[in-house]
């Protein structure tokens, strides 16, 4: 079942052009190639344009073998709230060429909508931190950290993670597809201003999940509907291997119109891939469209509200921490493929 993946639609992520940036921000477009480099597929130079700025004391930090276990430890707790150090080289260690290096990496690796989304959450970090009284030791666009799992190729498989607090992106890449599982993607606050401009990176995700219970009604918006909110999300950092109890309604009895409505909330989360590997992903999804289910909790038009649409090789969550909307807001949110963590499937059929 071929689905054509959204756009993302996002309010205010970016404004004017600017040409260069102090450490820790983000640019406000897509940064240029930075060097030159052995031809290949864009990622894997962009990848390689990026470590060939790196000292020999960052490389090492920066690539791990694909296997490393520690490819685990990720969390969207702040800087010293977790129990391990996290993965590659952070940002605010980073000069300017590095940090546009590191910039024009994650532009090319994922989609366009991928790295708005991506960088919008960074950039809400700087709004939390004025929120917090000024505390930059643990809220700020410098602590984020970017590690390679095995060598950039397009021989061999290899992975990459980009993250800190409210975001993992955890990304394996098998004969020039990505595979997305697990990724975590969360904001506060969830609206902020950069610029002269609102932003709200995740209200699109929000948004989607309000639209199939919308699109529901008789015994769908019922069996949809839980009696209990779960406790936040249930598949996060450190739950790798839980899959939840499926609850809610079957797709399979849904309606075509209502089944492309769910369709086009699972695209907000696999379009942060790039379009071929998106594609493929959403053909997989499709097929198992029968099988998957949606679960949700909370009033329509307020919060807080949780979702989860659930199949056989797809966990989705979402959660608002609070309130649903405004500057005070606040979202979890989780994607899985729970037969392909980590890329560890693909990679081994490879």
């Amino acid at each position: 079942m071929a689905v054509v993946v959204a756009a993302v639609v996002l309010v205010g992520c970016g404004s004017e052009t600017a040409p260069g940036h102090s450490l820790g921000t983000v640019p406000d477009s897509t940064p240029e190639a930075v060097a030159t480099v052995a031809p290949g597929s864009p990622a894997v130079s962009a990848a390689t344009a990026f470590l060939e700025s790196l000292s020999s004391e960052q490389r090492v930090t920066a690539v791990l073998e694909l296997g490393d276990s520690r490819r685990s430890n990720w969390s969207n707790l702040p800087p010293g709230s977790v129990r391990f150090e996290r993965n590659g080289v952070r940002i605010g260690d980073l000069d300017l060429e590095q940090t546009d290096a590191l910039h024009h990496f994650l532009a090319v690796a994922m989609s366009p909508a991928g790295y708005e989304v991506v960088t919008g959450i960074v950039r809400a970090e700087d709004a939390l931190a004025e929120s917090r009284g000024g505390d930059r030791s643990r809220f700020s666009a410098e602590n984020y950290w970017l590690a390679f799992f095995g060598e950039p190729s397009d021989q061999a498989p290899w992975g990459w993670q980009f993250g800190g607090h409210h975001l993992a992106v955890n990304v394996t890449v098998v004969e020039g597809r990505s595979y997305l599982s697990p990724t975590f993607l969360g904001i506060e606050p969830a609206t902020f201003v950069h610029g002269n401009a609102t932003a709200a990176p995740l209200d699109p995700f929000a948004n989607a999940g309000r639209a199939v219970i919308r699109e529901l009604d008789g015994e769908a918006k019922a069996l949809a509907t839980l009696a209990s909110r779960p406790n936040g999300i249930q598949t996060g950092a450190g739950r790798d291997g839980v899959v939840p109890e499926i609850e809610g309604a079957a797709a399979g009895d849904w309606s075509a119109e209502q089944q492309q409505v769910l369709l086009h909330a699972i695209e907000l989360w696999v379009g942060v891939l790039d379009a071929t590997s998106a594609q493929a992903r959403m053909d997989e999804i499709g097929s198992e469209l029968d099988d998957l289910h949606f679960a949700w909790h909370g009033e329509v038009d307020r919060g807080p509200i949780y979702f989860r649409i659930q199949g056989p090789s797809l966990i989705i969550e979402f959660s608002t921490e609070g309130r649903l909307g405004g500057g005070g807001s606040h979202y979890h949110s989780l994607y899985r493929d729970p037969s392909n963590e980590y890329g560890q499937t693909a990679v081994a059929a490879n």
